[in-house]
C-alpha cells in the first residue's frame, strides 16, 4: 500500500470519529434528568425573612415606627436639681460617677496643676508590675529619706510594710525604697511612669519623680480622676487605701509605730456618712500644690462617684469640699436604679 493511500485511510478514520463525538454530544444535551432524590424545604437551612421595609427616607436610612427601648447608665440630673452654691477654695475641682465617668461638677478641670503626693497613685501601679517578694527586708538608706520621717536611715522594713507606710501614711522614704526594690534605675522608673500615662491617654499629666515632692508632677482633675479609677482597679491598692491605721514596727524595734492614714474622711476626722466599704482616696501637698484630695465616696443605696480637689488653700477644706461635693451629687442626680430615674427618659 503506498503512502499516499494510508495517509487517506487515517484521514478518513479521524473524520468519521469527529463525526461520532458531534452527534453524541447533541444526543446528550437534548435529554431532562430526572433527579433521584426530592430535596425539600424542610431539609434546606434558610434565614428569615425580613419584616417589609417601611419608612424608607433619601439616602437608604430607616425610621422604624417604635424606637427600641434605651436603657442608659448614666446619672441624670433631676428635674428640680439645684446648683452647687457653696464657695470652694479650691483651684480645681471635678465629680464624675464612678461607673460612667460621666462629670457631674467641674470647675477649671482642663488646667494642670501640680499633683504633689497623689503622685504616689502612678507610683505604685508601676510597683505592682515589678512583682515584688512582699517578705523581702530592706535597710532604708539615708538618701531615701524626703519629707517626712515616717521612716528613718538604717531602720529594716518588708516590701509589705513599706507599701502600706507609703500609700497610708504617704512615707517619700517607703516610696523611694521601693523604687530600688522595683529594680528599675530612678529614671527607668520615672519613664514608666509616664508611658502608663501615654497608654492610658492621661495626656496632661507628667511626672519628674515618683513622690510627688517635685512641682514638675502635673495634671489636672480629669486625668486625676481616670489615674484614681485605674488604681483602685487593682485590688490591693484599694484594700491599703482603706486602711485608717497602720502599725509599722521596724525589725529590732521595741514598739511599733502608728500611722494614721492621710485621708480625714476615712479616719472620721471630717464628719461624713459615706460607706467606708467604698470609700479610698488619696491626698497631696507641697507648697506649690497647696492641699489636693482624690477620692471615691459611695453612699447607702450603693451609687458611687470620685472627686478630685486640687489646690485648696487649707489642710481640712479639701475633705470638706469633696464631701460636700459627693452631698450634693447624690441629692441632685438620679442614677439608674433609682426611683423615678425612667420619668427623665423619653
Amino acid at each position: 500500500m503506498t503512502e499516499e493511500k494510508q495517509k487517506s485511510i487515517k484521514d478518513f478514520f479521524l473524520s468519521f470519529s469527529i463525526m461520532l463525538c458531534g452527534v453524541g454530544l447533541l444526543f446528550i444535551g437534548s435529554v431532562s434528568f430526572v433527579p433521584t432524590s426530592t430535596i425539600t424545604s424542610n431539609t434546606v437551612a434558610t434565614f428569615p425573612q425580613s419584616a417589609p421595609r417601611q419608612n424608607l427616607l433619601v439616602g437608604g436610612d430607616v425610621t422604624p415606627t417604635v424606637l427600641p427601648v434605651s436603657h442608659p447608665l448614666v446619672p441624670l440630673a433631676k428635674l428640680d436639681k439645684k446648683e452647687f452654691e457653696q464657695p470652694l477654695t479650691a483651684a480645681a475641682a471635678l465629680v464624675v460617677d464612678n461607673h460612667t465617668d460621666t462629670e457631674l461638677f467641674s470647675q477649671n478641670a482642663d488646667v494642670a496643676r501640680p499633683l504633689a503626693s497623689i503622685t504616689k497613685l502612678m507610683s505604685m501601679l508601676v510597683i505592682l508590675e515589678r512583682r515584688l517578694d512582699w517578705n523581702a527586708k530592706t535597710t532604708i538608706t539615708a538618701d531615701e529619706i524626703e519629707g517626712s520621717h515616717i521612716v528613718e536611715a538604717d531602720e529594716v522594713y518588708t516590701a509589705e510594710e513599706l507599701w502600706n507606710l507609703a500609700l497610708v501614711g504617704s512615707a517619700n522614704g517607703a516610696v523611694n525604697a521601693l523604687v530600688r526594690l522595683s529594680s528599675y534605675t530612678r529614671s527607668e522608673f520615672v519613664a514608666r511612669m509616664n508611658t502608663k500615662a501615654k497608654i492610658w491617654r492621661l495626656d496632661s499629666m507628667n511626672f519628674v519623680e515618683p513622690t510627688g515632692l517635685d512641682s514638675g508632677n502635673v495634671g489636672n482633675t480629669r486625668d486625676v480622676a481616670r489615674l484614681l479609677k485605674f488604681a483602685l482597679r487593682e485590688d490591693k491598692i484599694y484594700r491599703t487605701l482603706q486602711i485608717p491605721e497602720y502599725y509599722a514596727r521596724p525589725e529590732g524595734a521595741a514598739k511599733a509605730r502608728r500611722v494614721w492614714s492621710t485621708d480625714w474622711l476615712l479616719t472620721g476626722w471630717v464628719q461624713n456618712k459615706f460607706d467606708t466599704e467604698q470609700m479610698a482616696g488619696k491626698t497631696g501637698y507641697i507648697t506649690d500644690s497647696n492641699y489636693n484630695f482624690t477620692v471615691k465616696l459611695g453612699d447607702a443605696e450603693g451609687r458611687a462617684v470620685r472627686v478630685v480637689i486640687l489646690g485648696a488653700t487649707n489642710h481640712e477644706a479639701r475633705f470638706t469640699e469633696a464631701r460636700d461635693l459627693a452631698v450634693w451629687a447624690f441629692a441632685n442626680f438620679l442614677w439608674p436604679e433609682d426611683s423615678g430615674y425612667g420619668e427623665l427618659v423619653e
